[in-house]
């Protein structure tokens, strides 16, 4: 399967939004369908100082990960120098066929094409076993200084690359 991963264009947010919801909830991460849906609206209109990459299989749209840097609408660990994807989704069809890590590799290559970010960074729920060895895999760092709680029962994971 040939996979290619490109800046999100207007036309494609349908698809994300379709897909951000199926992945989160499908997999049981969010109990709320539109949980996601404040940020890709500010995404969709373009106000959140931020970009999305999609990535296509299939001659379709089956990922799609959210890039944001300190100080942006949705950023919520990135230091200056840091650039922090989030939301990151896979269909769930085509889940574990590598679009994830595709999707990744062109956030670091986005990263290191930026001569000001010295790092990537991300934030992860505890109970995403798969996505944790993903990033590992990749060589983030956990850097358990950075966790925080989202709410007064949901955790969040830090996690950094240096490049």
């Amino acid at each position: 399967m040939d996979i290619t991963v490109r800046q999100a264009s207007k036309s494609d947010f349908g698809d994300i939004r379709r897909i951000t919801v199926d992945a989160y909830s499908d997999a049981g991460y969010v109990d709320d369908e539109y949980a996601y849906n404040h940020i890709l609206a500010a995404l969709e209109e373009g106000t959140s100082g931020s970009s999305l990459l999609v990535a296509e299989a299939d001659g379709k749209i089956v990922g799609s990960v959210f890039l944001t840097r300190p100080g942006g609408d949705f950023s919520d660990v990135a230091h200056d120098g840091e650039l922090e994807f989030r939301m990151l989704a896979v269909a769930p069809d085509y889940q574990h066929q590598g679009i994830a890590h595709h999707l990744v590799q062109a956030v670091i290559d986005h990263a290191r094409q930026d001569p000001e970010v010295s790092g990537v960074v991300l934030t992860i729920a505890p109970q995403m076993d798969g996505q944790h060895k993903l990033y590992e895999e990749m060589n983030f760092t956990r850097i358990p200084a950075r966790d925080f709680m989202l709410t007064d029962s949901f955790a969040l994971h830090v996690y950094k690359l240096a490049l």
